[in-house]
């Protein structure tokens, strides 16, 4: 997966972790639907081994872990 390929998240992916104080008695509404659609901005590097930095829609930027997102493909017809 290189920047500028399209991906897709493979499960939901909850960005801030339950119980944050944040989010007091762990109601977090904050997190990434499965099949939410992004673009990866950034590879991996030394400084983040195995994380893309993916821009998904409304322009929300995350790390996300390369077992968390997966290459969006479609298979329909363009009419």
């Amino acid at each position: 997966m290189m920047p500028g390929s399209l991906v897709e998240t493979t499960n939901e992916i909850h960005t801030v972790p339950m119980g944050d104080p944040m989010y007091p008695g762990g109601n977090s509404d904050r997190g990434l639907p499965q099949g939410t659609v992004g673009i990866i901005v950034c590879r991996p590097s030394a400084h983040r081994p195995r994380q893309f930095l993916v821009q998904f829609v409304g322009g929300m930027e995350w790390w996300m872990y390369h077992n968390e997102i997966k290459p969006l493909v479609k298979g329909e017809k363009n009419v």
